[in-house]
């Protein structure tokens, strides 16, 4: 028998699913991270479900209203009854998006239930890195932004949402550019010559004390102005901190790629990261 869970809130999810999803934090590394946020930061409107076959764990979900719901790797049977829960106690979702066949098993079913249409959003491929390869040549050095940087910051991440995301799921909350600017060392500008021309963030490395803690650390927001690209600093960039990432007690670093972007899809190779899997982003009209 297939049960669908809801989880009143993050801690309770984790309890149940952390082990589950720390069998793979590479796959699994928003949904761990998102986890590790929500059970830092009462977050009262996130979503936590689990999909039980026989009561075994065979996947999970979570959603952050009014985004759709951000699926584990699913059978496609249990991906049916996740759609089939959400069409009979959740509010209408635009999306769905996860490993590309739990989203499809899903899209099909959910589209069937409401009479909606599924239409392919964006495709992503995964990557993981165990070790830099840096590269050679390229200008510059690496910096650490500061509080100075915070409006260059939300004006990139403008730039960079407005080319990789739907205009209804873009947007970066001032605060959490805050807490990661807090750290000190997870947003990253590549300089030259005393200007900023890329930058990128990673996700933080709780300290081994903390539970929930995912090991992984994922490279994201990879962005350079139309006018400094061309020259290798994003490649630059991302080796410093992935490097940074590993040196600081990661067990691998992790990626999102376009997967209809050949040229990111390429210099990340070179740098080291490695295909692991890929995502697909399902919505419905």
């Amino acid at each position: 028998m297939t049960r669908c869970i809801d989880d009143p809130d993050a801690p309770t999810f984790a309890r149940h699913a952390w082990a589950f999803l720390d069998r793979d934090p590479v796959r699994n590394n928003v949904l761990c991270t998102s986890v590790e946020t929500a059970c830092a930061d009462h977050r009262p409107d996130w979503r936590w479900m689990r999909v039980l076959v026989d009561d075994e764990l065979v996947g999970v979900a979570m959603q952050v209203p009014p985004r759709g719901p951000l699926l584990s790797d699913l059978p496609d049977p249990a991906a049916r009854a996740l759609a089939a829960h959400f069409a009979g106690t959740h509010d209408r979702v635009p999306a769905v998006g996860g490993p590309d066949g739990a989203t499809a098993a899903f899209a099909d079913h959910y589209a069937a239930l409401v009479g909606a249409q599924p239409r392919r959003g964006s495709s992503q491929r995964l990557f993981r890195l165990d070790q830099v390869t840096p590269p050679t040549g390229v200008p510059g050095r690496s910096r650490p932004a500061t509080r100075a940087d915070r409006d260059r910051i939300l004006e990139w991440l403008d730039a960079f949402y407005a080319e990789t995301l739907p205009a209804e799921v873009r947007g970066e909350r001032t605060e959490a550019i805050d807490r990661r600017l807090a750290y000190g060392d997870l947003m990253w500008f590549w300089e030259v010559a005393g200007v900023s021309v890329s930058f990128a963030w990673r996700t933080p490395l709780a300290p081994p004390t903390r539970w929930p803690r995912a090991s992984v650390v994922r490279v994201s927001a990879v962005y350079t102005p139309p006018e400094q690209r061309g020259h290798g600093y994003a490649s630059a960039n991302v080796a410093e901190v992935s490097r940074r990432g590993l040196a600081a007690g990661a067990s691998a670093c992790m990626l999102y790629t376009d997967a209809a972007n050949p040229t990111s899809n390429k210099i990340y190779q070179r740098l080291g990261y490695r295909r692991v899997g890929t995502a697909q982003e399902w919505r419905f009209s």
